[in-house]
């Protein structure tokens, strides 16, 4: 299941089916994945006998994290079985520049066609109980034996239901048997979400059939031309499903503490974590939330701020059917600074949901590994950035740097005039001269803002704050002689401390949704080359 929620989470190598039982004669979809890992070729995926596997596309991907860059090359292939039986697809070994990696083998199941029930449209939803806030997938079968041109489907209305919010239904079309007895078969996935108690009837679903007929030649039917390209008619057909009943039950009392309404199966996991950092040094906590059912709300407990600053990341959600069934994820990133050295040792994950199954609550508390910190002690925080006294020096303190101007200066004694103006002439130059340099200066600098993109930052702060990340990196690259999205924290690092300053600045002003922008340190930065 874990495999099948979210395939961007696994390093490596990741083959999965869109669904593991398909009938005889329908093809199905497989995925393969590799991360952070390149092949110039599309895979060849071994299968048993019986089974074929052709490959249909590629694609590929970037996605920077934490000035991270992680690239995907995602390749998708359609596996199909002619006859009933147990296939295996895989193992597949693939090698790549940066080694050798493996995705285990997976069984598919091909069930022999059923026939029956041609011209008729059937539902099914589940056993006919449910909780409050259970995804139910609602699912409807239209088989017939004419040639089906197209599909519309009208699924049903229930006051207790709702449709499950960003996840899109899934629909299937596809032919079974042999020519002469061919049957089409179009199928729909529609997720509902269970929002009131009480016993209600789900009504009929529908749907609008378009299915080819033969052209008709002196008012016959020919069937010379029955199967030719535009020799043929087509023809709407609008059936009707059986409805459904529905028993529908409030979630217990009992509830554990912190819990958010999740019902569902779901096993909680995290990724590993360093066995040492520095102080100050950002600490990525990463865990994941998977299984069956939606994971809307739900969210990671807080922890104290003991010797370390915590920032909580927007949760990455993930909802999708598959195999008639509602697969979730979420993906949750808390950063933790240290600020002091010694053993980190943070409390652990505690997440709570209701098991529909079982009809119980489910607790699980996951336990994190310490992590040992070194450096000097630091209470430095992100507002600190900038303050008198610890980004400069206050304008105050430079007053006795600055020599007064005067602006009655005058010429006394028993000097002619003429004499004070050709003593003034050099000075007004002089001074002609700086104030044209102050002026060019100024437009330079003015210049290389818009070159440098500050003037074109947005003004929410989110905006903001991927511009001053844009700019940033886009100099660091100029200076390295990189290209900007394969620039790591190494890398930064050569660049003297202020870069790497501005580098963490900007790494918490991320987890606290861009506040404490870093932007006054960039433009300084920027301008000291």
């Amino acid at each position: 299941m874990l495999a099948l929620i979210n395939l961007g989470l696994a390093a490596g190598l990741v083959m999965q089916l869109d669904a593991t039982e398909v009938v005889a004669g329908q093809s199905v979809g497989l995925t393969l994945q590799l991360s952070d890992a390149f092949v110039a070729r599309p895979p060849s995926i071994p299968a048993t006998e019986g089974a074929t596997v052709r490959f249909v596309t590629q694609a590929r991907a970037r996605q920077m994290m934490n000035f991270d860059v992680t690239e995907t090359q995602t390749f998708r292939y359609d596996v199909t079985a002619t006859s009933p039986g147990d296939y295996q697809i895989g193992p597949l070994t693939v090698d790549t520049p940066g080694g050798e990696l493996r995705a285990d083998g997976i069984t598919l199941h091909v069930a022999a066609p059923d026939t029956s029930g041609v011209d008729g449209l059937v539902a099914e939803l589940g056993d006919g109980v449910a909780w409050v806030g259970e995804v139910l997938v609602y699912h409807l079968e239209f088989k017939t034996r004419q040639s089906l041109i197209n599909a519309r489907w009208g699924p049903p209305d229930s006051p207790l239901l709702m449709a499950e919010p960003g996840v899109e239904p899934v629909t299937a079309e596809y032919r079974l048997g042999a020519a002469a007895g061919a049957v089409s078969v179009a199928e729909l996935w529609y997720p509902f979400r269970v929002i009131a108690a009480g016993v209600t009837t789900v009504d009929a679903g529908t749907l609008l059939a378009q299915v080819a007929v033969q052209r008709r030649r002196g008012g016959s039917r020919d069937p010379f031309f029955r199967d030719l390209p535009g020799f043929t008619d087509t023809e709407n057909q609008t059936v009707v499903s059986n409805s459904l009943r529905l028993q529908l039950k409030a979630l217990p009392a009992g509830r554990p503490a912190g819990f958010s309404g999740l019902v569902g199966s779901f096993e909680l996991s995290s990724a590993p974590l360093p066995a040492s950092i520095d102080v100050g040094d950002t600490l990525t906590v990463d865990v994941l939330l998977a299984g069956e059912g939606a994971v809307a709300g739900a969210s990671l407990p807080p922890w104290p701020s003991d010797g370390y600053r915590v920032y909580d990341d927007i949760p990455t959600l993930s909802a999708k059917l598959s195999d008639g069934k509602l697969a979730g994820s979420a993906r949750f990133r808390r950063a933790v600074v240290p600020e002091r050295p010694g053993t980190l040792s943070l409390p652990p994950v505690r997440m709570s949901w209701f098991d529909p199954e079982s009809g119980e609550y489910v607790e699980r508390e996951l336990a994190l590994r310490s992590v040992e910190v070194g450096g000097a002690a630091s209470a430095a925080s992100v507002e600190a950035y900038g303050a008198p006294g610890a980004a400069g020096t206050a304008v105050a303190a430079l007053g006795d740097d600055i020599l007064p101007v005067r602006t009655n200066v005058s010429l006394t004694g028993g000097s002619p005039p003429w004499l004070g103006w050709l003593l003034a002439l050099p000075g007004a130059g002089l001074l002609a001269v700086q104030g044209v340099g102050r002026i060019r200066g100024a437009f330079q600098r003015k210049v290389q803002e818009r070159t440098f993109g500050f003037d074109d930052l947005p003004d929410d702060l989110e905006g903001r704050l991927a511009g001053l990340e844009r700019i940033f990196r886009d100099e660091a690259g100029r200076r390295l002689g990189r290209p900007p999205p394969e620039i790591k924290r190494d890398d930064v690092a050569t660049l003297g401390e202020e870069a790497i300053v501005i580098y963490r600045e900007l790494d918490l002003a991320r987890y606290r949704g861009g506040i404490g922008l870093p932007e006054v340190r960039v433009r300084a930065w920027m301008g000291a080359k």
